[in-house]
């Protein structure tokens, strides 16, 4: 009983303590910050000729409009101002993952077959891609995301299968939903893709299969969609494939 007295006597010290302090917090933790969510194995969704409700955003509309309409191709499109003008490049991945600039625009020198541009950091993070055929490493972070497809097709994850993702629709991702869409074919894949509910980049966490180590739950959800993966697309794990992408 004294024991118990002095350990509530503790807490409520404590708690005395942390309000004359006052708040300890004055913003919300960043993804980085929090433990690491247990992710969902596919979307639920599936491409569609729409644009999805949970995607609207008027920046992206007038993207697509303009490019829709013949006004802007992958070259031309313009990076708002939240872009710092020597960041206006186009941009691709090495095998460590350090982000490289592509000169020229040319996705043929690219270690891992695509490119980036990023259009927009705020009010709302946009970007376009430009790919060949590629392998893509399954993934997820907390943000939703939504694609629109620019150029060539490919196969996407989608509703626990791969799914065709064609020329001019549209996908939606929940945040903490695993997504993945290697290029398989020789059109490549281009999409712009946008985060409807989030601005500044450099506050996102994306997390790959080596970020959930030792938490089971989640490595069984990246466990299935290496089954899906073999199951629908004949590929093994993500950088197994070599054969299939030289």
């Amino acid at each position: 009983m004294i024991k118990l007295k002095m350990i509530v006597g503790i807490a409520a010290v404590t708690s005395t303590v942390a309000m004359a302090a006052g708040p300890q917090c004055d913003h919300a933790q960043l993804p980085y910050q929090q433990m690491t969510p247990v992710p969902y194995d596919s979307t639920p969704y599936a491409p569609q000729d729409t644009m999805p409700v949970q995607c609207s955003n008027p920046e992206v509309e007038a993207y697509i409009a303009d490019w829709e309409a013949g006004k802007i191709d992958f070259n031309s499109i313009k990076s708002n101002s939240s872009i710092a003008s020597d960041q206006q490049f186009c941009k691709s991945l090495d095998d460590d993952g350090n982000v490289l600039e592509i000169q020229d625009c040319d996705k043929s020198k690219s270690p891992v077959g695509y490119i980036w541009k990023e259009l927009s950091d705020s009010p709302t993070v946009i970007g376009i891609t430009d790919g060949g055929k590629s392998d893509h490493a399954p993934h997820f972070h907390g943000q939703p995301e939504c694609y629109y497809v620019v150029t060539g097709e490919s196969q996407t994850l989608a509703q626990n299968k791969f799914q065709k993702l064609a020329l001019g629709q549209y996908f939606y991702i929940p945040g903490a939903t695993i997504h993945n869409t290697p290029i398989m074919t020789d059109k490549g894949l281009g999409v712009m893709y946008w985060y409807p509910n989030n601005a500044h980049f450099d506050g996102f966490k994306y997390y790959w299969r080596k970020d959930v180590q030792n938490l089971r739950v989640a490595e069984e959800a990246f466990d299935r969609v290496d089954e899906i993966r073999k199951r629908d697309l004949n590929l093994g794990p993500y950088g197994t494939n070599q054969q299939v992408f030289k």
